[in-house]
């Protein structure tokens, strides 16, 4: 008795660490406030704002789209190669299954960059159709697997005597075996779709274009924090994923006799017309809205998440007559495999500094008309003639800010003004420092006087004794997780960007922000044309409309970092425009230092946080 309660115990202690994250997510996806640090009441506010955006009403169309039409498709055809399979010879069939088997033993990264290739290498453009046929080609397998047991279990004696009394091959599957795999149809068929629905790896690297399911834009999102919109985006996700499968496992739990399952036939029947109904129209009208604007230049956009005023792409494509498609990237490392692959047309797109100058040496970008872009004039000088772009030849800056570090006034009574006290024992494991190489080693270096594109060996080993001194000190090394725990009182100081510091000082009234005199690092995103373009004019135009003041300001204040455009910059709130953490003095800027591509020199900055990070 004692050990069937201790199994129940250990069992729901299981689907309790299981689950509890996904609970949590769920609760917070009804939190009013925008931070996990304050409970701000309950409200639907993030659920109506998500199906507000059209960025993700965007990308859950196209989901449905491809798992539909490609659940479809590889149930027709996994079901005939099943059949095609159970009466193999053996030998055959065995090498068959084997082969069968690779595609879902393989690891996912494998299967997208083995089909991205594949695709370039035929010249189909990435895009809707080549993300379908990837969906297509990984849900087989599962038909396949689900099928055939069913056809082992089906009596070979009832399609013989169905052939026997003059049924023709075809109406004998269809009267007969079809009734019998049924089960395995359905079953297969729901799981290539929630295979599809919610497949990110794959789709990653054989999409382009514009064209993006909810799995990549969750991805995209995430750069600036798990946002409520994500929160409520993923407990959406994940309630249809658990009633399909919840779908799935009832149909395989159901025992039905033979003559129960001929009654319902018609049912399926129907059923099955249904959904055939349903996949062409789907993949009717979503093939329709594609090609819709094929005779029209159509723009494509390739921005981070989270990284424009919802409605700007609207009014261009009113003002202009140009259609928009608008993709979205989470690191500029993401957004280089795609350019320098060649299977997108990308039109526009929005790297940071150092990417900006490992793009132009390897000759992937035009260089950009300025007389094209009349707004220029409007950029602030102080920031032109960067060291990335000295010409101001290839970029057009969007947005920029400092990196510093933010900290709590309650906890932190020290002036900050240096990076040393990173390294104060007084505030240990209430130290947050960014989970980036770049930046971590960067601090090293620009505390000890060192340019944050050091490659020298003497200054780099000194970084890395100092960095590894300081990390017993450290609470943790994050991204975009500390900032809830800054809002929530959680850690003394972290190291941050200046737009994500006026987020949470917007949050938590005890948060100041600092750049340490030594010096910091100065970034920026800006605007390039790729070479993938096809419409270098139309590009050249919406760069333009992007900073022209009124967009300018609309995109400035909903993404809270920096605007370079100095008439955008006097349109703003005086709180914001006098705001030393979005806009230092002059002094503060010159002492710091934009970064520089390392080239083959990165692999030394590779090693060294290899090592940070494996220390104890």
């Amino acid at each position: 008795m004692v050990g069937k309660y201790l199994k129940r115990i250990y069992t729901f202690l299981i689907y309790l660490f299981l689950y509890a994250p996904i609970g949590v997510l769920i609760i917070y996806s009804f939190n009013k406030s925008r931070s996990r640090g304050n409970w701000g009441g309950f409200s639907l506010k993030w659920y109506r704002e998500l199906f507000n955006d059209p960025q993700i009403m965007k990308a859950l169309y196209y989901t449905l789209v491809v798992a539909v039409s490609s659940a479809f498709i590889a149930t027709i055809i996994g079901t005939a190669a099943s059949l095609g399979i159970h009466y193999m010879k053996r030998r055959g069939r065995n090498v068959v299954m084997n082969l069968t088997y690779i595609p879902v033993l393989n690891a996912d990264i494998v299967t997208g960059v083995a089909l991205m290739l594949l695709f370039i290498a035929v010249n189909i453009p990435l895009g809707l159709t080549t993300l379908l046929l990837a969906h297509i080609t990984f849900n087989i397998p599962y038909i396949i697997l689900s099928v055939l047991p069913k056809l082992k279990q089906m009596d070979p004696n009832l399609q013989e005597a169905a052939l026997d009394l003059g049924a023709t091959p075809i109406v004998a599957f269809k009267k007969v075996v079809l009734p019998e795999i049924m089960p395995g149809v359905l079953t297969g068929a729901l799981l290539a779709f929630t295979m599809s629905l919610d497949d990110f790896v794959i789709s990653f690297f054989t999409t382009g274009g514009g064209v993006s399911n909810l799995s990549i834009q969750i991805y995209s999102m995430a750069r600036v924090g798990v946002t409520p919109t994500i929160n409520a985006l993923s407990t959406l996700l994940f309630v249809t994923v658990l009633g399909l499968l919840l779908l799935v496992n009832s149909r395989d739990g159901k025992s039905a006799k033979r003559q129960k399952r001929r009654k319902k036939k018609s049912k399926k029947t129907t059923l099955i017309k249904i959904l055939v109904a349903v996949t062409i129209l789907v993949t009717i009208i979503g093939y329709a809205g594609l090609t819709s604007n094929s005779e029209k230049v159509v723009l494509n956009v390739y921005n981070w998440g989270e990284y424009i005023d919802k409605s700007v792409i609207g009014e261009f494509e009113k003002e202009y007559g140009i259609k928009v498609n608008y993709e979205t990237f989470a690191t500029n490392e993401d957004m280089y495999v795609k350019i320098k692959s060649g299977g997108s047309s990308y039109d526009v797109t929005f790297p940071s500094d150092y990417m900006i100058s490992k793009m132009a040496n390897e000759g992937l970008l035009y260089e950009i008309d300025m007389k094209n872009v009349p707004n220029y004039k409007y950029i602030d000088n102080v920031l032109k003639n960067q060291v990335f772009d000295p010409k101001n030849k290839y970029s057009v800056p969007y947005t920029w800010g400092t990196v510093g570090i933010i900290y709590n006034k309650k906890l932190v009574k020290d002036k900050v003004d240096s990076w040393d006290i990173l390294w104060d024992k007084k505030y240990s494991k209430g130290i947050m420092m960014l989970d980036s190489q770049r930046e971590s080693i960067g601090i090293a270096l620009q505390r000890r006087g060192k340019s944050l594109n050091s490659a020298n060996t003497e200054d780099l080993n000194i970084a890395k004794k100092d960095l590894i001194a300081q990390k017993p000190l450290v609470l943790a090394y994050v991204v975009d997780e500390g900032k809830d725990k800054m809002v929530a009182g959680e850690a003394a100081m972290m190291v941050t960007w200046a737009g994500d510091a006026m987020t949470m000082m917007a949050d938590n009234k005890d948060l100041a922000f600092a750049v340490p005199h030594s010096g910091s690092n100065i970034f920026f995103d800006s605007m390039v044309i790729p070479k993938t373009s096809k419409h270098k004019a139309e590009a050249e135009l919406f760069i333009n409309f992007m900073t022209r003041t009124d967009i300018s300001l609309k995109n400035t204040l909903e993404t809270g970092y920096s605007t370079p455009q100095v008439n955008t910059k006097k349109a703003l709130p005086k709180e914001i425009k006098e705001n030393k953490t979005a806009y230092p003095d002059k002094s503060i800027i010159e002492k710091c230092e934009a970064y520089q591509d390392l080239g083959s020199r990165v692999y030394l900055y590779d090693r060294i946080w290899t090592e940070v990070k494996a220390a104890r």
